[in-house]
This record gives C-alpha cells, structure tokens and sequence, in this order.
C-alpha cells in the first residue's frame, strides 16, 4: 500500500500515483522524472492534475525552486569541535508558532530560541527518516541505535 511522507499536498491518492510510477517505470525500464513529466502531459493521465500546465505560472515556480535551491547551496566553515566544518549559510526555520518559514543566517537560527526550538525538531525529524531508510542496512545499526537514543 503506497502512502505519502507528508499528507495532503497532492489531489491523487497515493496507492493511484504509486501504481502509476510504478506502470512508468515499467514502460521505461526505469523511473525518472522527465518520463513522469512527459507521461502526466495527457490530460487523461492519472497524475496529470498534480503539475502546472500553465507555462507562465509553471516557470515563475521554477524560478521559485531554483531560487531556494541557490540559497540552499550557500555554505560557510565552522570551527566545530576543532574540525572545521561546512554548514548552510542560511537555513529554513519558523521565527514563531504561527509565521511562515523562511531563511535567516544559521548562526542567527541556532542562537534564537523558536527556531532552535524549530532546528532541532527538524534534525529530529531527519533522524526519524534517515532510520526508517536504512534500518534494512546493518552496517548502520549502531548509527541508529545511537540515533534512537537521542530520540527518546
């Protein structure tokens, strides 16, 4: 049974869109999201009402994407620990319960209560995935062993 990491963002139910990338994949011999894209275009498509067909509005959320997709590649040396290491430049946090998130200078993000607050719910969410996609993998499991215990 397929299901969506996050709930509500796409107007096709996940088993629909999971048979579907898995009829394309099939068709193609792999999965990408060029043969996703060019198979979603007929308008009798099951995925076809989860893309932009509107080219202008299409392009502006391109240029959205790439724009975070630059600010995202921006990094800085850290001193840490005597290691120096590359962190974000900017990261994406909440600067309240009810604002939206945008990007502020990570060591404004650290040093700020609610966006640490946020931070480390994010790092905590990404423990959480990083161990559902490799506990298969017992190379990693004192990794996430380790993981679980900062969890809980």
């Amino acid at each position: 049974m397929y299901q969506y990491s996050i709930q509500g963002l796409y107007a096709v139910p996940a088993e629909v869109t999971g048979k579907e990338l898995e009829r394309i994949r099939k068709k193609y011999g792999t999965l990408n999201a060029k043969d996703v894209v060019e198979e979603s275009k007929d308008p009798s498509s099951p995925l076809h009402r989860i893309f932009e067909w509107e080219n202008d509005k299409a392009a502006e959320s391109w240029r959205i994407n790439q724009a975070k997709a630059l600010i995202r590649s921006v990094v800085v040396v850290i001193e840490h620990k005597e290691t120096p290491c590359k962190v974000r430049a900017f990261v994406s946090v909440a600067d309240g319960p009810h604002n939206k998130a945008s990007y502020v200078p990570i060591t404004e993000a650290t040093s700020n209560g609610y966006a640490k607050k946020y931070l480390m719910n994010c790092a905590k969410h990404d423990m959480e995935c990083f161990a559902a996609k490799y506990r298969t993998l017992s190379e990693l499991d004192e990794i996430i062993s380790k993981m679980k215990l900062f969890l809980d």
